[in-house]
């Protein structure tokens, strides 16, 4: 025989009741509480976690519609099944509505209580396990922003570090540029009146400047002509005339 594991709140105001279905649960694996009323109810769930709740829908004092929203709302991860007579079908259909999570009609059939108990906590690990899953995931997704945010920091440091450091080889190359920019300029100024002076020795000499080719056959050929004529004057009439 397969073994269970849960522990279920069985509340009814009939002990015979109680009795019946403590006992097949208990043949099955499963540890009972049994609750006389509503309020012997919500007492015994506040101080303890049960997995599963069989309630009946009409009992003295606390109805079991009067008890449900209360005991779902304190106790969010524990299932409800409604016990309830064939008359009570659309009552039970109404519980439902309101949160529990099945129903089963009086009078009871044994095999279809264990069908209703296994599948009622089976939904309620599957919804533990959801629960479970996205704690999980909300974890994994805080973690992984945080070292985004962290990556995003690291990155934003590594930039101004950058930026500081070309703005700090910038102040240091501006200097240089502007000592080179004078250097140029006093440069130019230097040789300017260099250039003016040859410029007006080439406009004076007739565009040849001094020491050129043409400057030289001229002086030598005013030379040249210059002695013919002391020569001329030297010898004497006749001479020149033969001459």
């Amino acid at each position: 025989m397969k073994e269970h594991t849960g522990t279920i709140l069985i509340v009814d105001d009939e002990e015979s009741i109680r009795d019946i279905l403590c006992r097949k649960l208990q043949s099955q694996g499963y540890d009972c509480v049994a609750a006389v009323n509503g309020k012997d109810a919500l007492w015994k769930a506040f101080m303890q976690d049960f997995d599963l709740v069989f309630m009946d829908i009409k009992m003295p004092g606390m109805s079991g519609m009067e008890v449900l929203p209360k005991m779902i709302t304190d106790h969010p991860d524990t299932c409800v099944i409604m016990v309830t007579a064939v008359s009570d079908i659309q009552t039970a259909v109404e519980a439902m509505k309101l949160g529990a999570y099945d129903y089963l009609p009086k009078p009871f059939n044994l095999d279809d209580l264990i069908m209703r108990t296994e599948r009622a906590l089976e939904r309620r690990r599957l919804v533990l396990d959801n629960k479970q899953y996205q704690l999980r995931l909300e974890q994994r997704v805080e973690q992984q922003a945080g070292q985004i945010q962290q990556y995003h920091s690291e990155a934003t440091e590594a930039l101004s570090r950058e930026q500081a450091a070309l703005a700090e080889m910038e102040a240091t190359r501006q200097p240089l540029r502007e000592e080179s920019k004078m250097e140029a300029r006093a440069d130019g100024e230097t040789s300017s009146p260099a250039k003016g002076l040859a410029k007006k020795l080439s406009q004076l000499l007739g565009g040849k400047t001094p020491g050129s080719a043409d400057g030289r056959s001229d002086t030598a050929h005013t030379q040249t002509d210059a002695t013919s004529e002391e020569t001329r004057e030297a010898l004497p009439q006749g001479q020149v005339k033969e001459a």
